[in-house]
């Protein structure tokens, strides 16, 4: 069997801008676990015609062809249909998948309707895959010498039965050799910087690939032998390494507000946040990982100069002179709410969001932010000239980034 793997996703709504489809990044990235990748992603409306046309292309190109979206118990959750009508079988209820919903909905105090039962019916002779966090089983059909995965839209739900039963199952030995990877995420530089530090430095490892991909915030750099090379992607990544110096933050998949939290546990350090223009994203970032209250303490939401000064005893003398947007009220703002909640460190941040409120001076997109420890302080200057919710994202992720390098120790000593 070839390891070439095709996505095929139903779904007016991924087509018309409510739904970001992120089942390719999500499948691209575990299928390598198993020695197979994605080559293409095909999304279509719920049209029966759209839909036949892109699972029979996809069958005729791969071995292996995942379909999913359109198992909901609505009159345009039609994709089960069409693919019974291609393979020429019946749909046949599942009886264990409609004990199982039957059960959930008892729970939930809820009656199970025949519109809902739709859920529960498969495609006749189909392996059904149990859906550990929702209603529709996934499927998988077995043809000659191909596979079709027919599984559940929402990401919860696909992603539970991909891992749950689609993985192990191909695992089996239907997937080849597996991918070696090597991940590197940064922060701090840009994509154009990292690839020209690496190009300078002559860095091009034989029999190992170099991807880079690019996100508010952050860089990845991933080094890839798609022969399974281990030995070439570990050596190619101890030259990197060095290379890419202390941008780098984390080296596996996680997000910034991950790898500060495994610091402070370590360092058995506490935080306190003071945000103004983030408006308390810093700490929905933190509290995001489970377990956060073993370190952070909370955080002051001071939009205000008022609540700046009650709150974090910024000096009004300081506001006046400097303005809300300003590295001395920053350092001020991260002083005041670590000796306020009696945290180890205090981070914050203050800026000009957008797209209103700049000046010639402090134009749209400048943020200053500060971490301060029981004796010092640090602050840092950006501008970024974009939309208010990219400022927004850029800033809490440099923020935390700050914090990370005060806990790693690269800051250089100031007051």
């Amino acid at each position: 069997m070839r390891r070439e793997v095709e996505l095929v996703t139903t779904g007016a709504e991924l087509l018309i801008g409510r739904t970001v489809n992120r089942h390719p990044f999500v499948l691209g990235d575990r299928l390598g676990s198993v020695g197979l990748y994605l080559v293409r992603d095909t999304t279509v409306r719920d049209d029966a015609a759209s839909i036949r046309e892109a699972i029979q292309s996809a069958l005729g190109r791969v071995d292996i062809v995942f379909v999913t979206g359109g198992l909901g118990p609505t009159s345009d959750d039609i994709t089960r249909d069409v693919l019974a009508d291609i393979l020429g079988r019946k749909i046949v209820m599942d009886q264990p998948a409609l004990d199982a919903m039957t059960a959930r909905y008892q729970k939930l105090g809820r009656v199970v309707t025949e519109q809902a039962r739709r859920q529960a019916l498969v495609l006749e002779g189909a392996a059904v895959l149990s859906n550990p966090v929702g209603m529709a089983p996934g499927e998988r059909i077995d043809l000659d010498g191909k596979v079709v995965f027919l599984l559940p839209g929402p990401p919860r739900e696909f992603s539970a039965i991909l891992e749950q039963h689609v993985l192990p199952w191909l695992r089996t030995g239907v997937g080849g050799s597996v991918v070696a990877e090597k991940l590197f995420l940064l922060c701090g530089v840009g994509e154009s910087d990292v690839a020209n530090r690496l190009e300078k430095a002559g860095f091009n490892p034989p029999g190992v690939e170099i991807a880079y991909c690019a996100a508010p915030g952050r860089i990845e750099v991933r080094l890839t032998s798609l022969a399974g090379d281990v030995a070439a992607v570990e050596h190619a990544a101890a030259v990197a390494r060095p290379l890419l110096g202390d941008c780098v933050f984390c080296e596996e998949r996680a997000e910034m507000e991950d790898v500060v939290g495994r610091l402070l546990r370590q360092q058995k350090a506490t935080l306190a946040t003071a945000e103004s223009c983030t408006g308390g994203l810093i700490g929905h970032r933190i509290t995001s990982v489970s377990g956060s209250s073993a370190y952070y303490l909370g955080g002051v939401i001071a939009y205000s100069n008022e609540v700046k000064i009650r709150e974090l005893g910024v000096d009004a003398d300081v506001l006046k002179k400097h303005g809300a947007v300003s590295e001395e009220v920053a350092r001020q703002m991260a002083v005041g709410v670590r000796a306020r909640l009696g945290a180890d460190y205090g981070l914050s941040v203050t800026g000009v969001a957008g797209p209103t409120g700049g000046t010639p001076d402090k134009p749209v997109g400048l943020v200053y932010m500060a971490v301060a420890d029981k004796t010092r302080s640090w602050a840092r200057r950006h501008t970024w000239p974009s939309e208010r919710d990219v400022v927004k994202t850029w800033s809490s992720q440099m923020a935390l980034d700050l914090l990370r390098r005060r806990l790693q120790g690269l800051l250089k000593d100031e007051s």
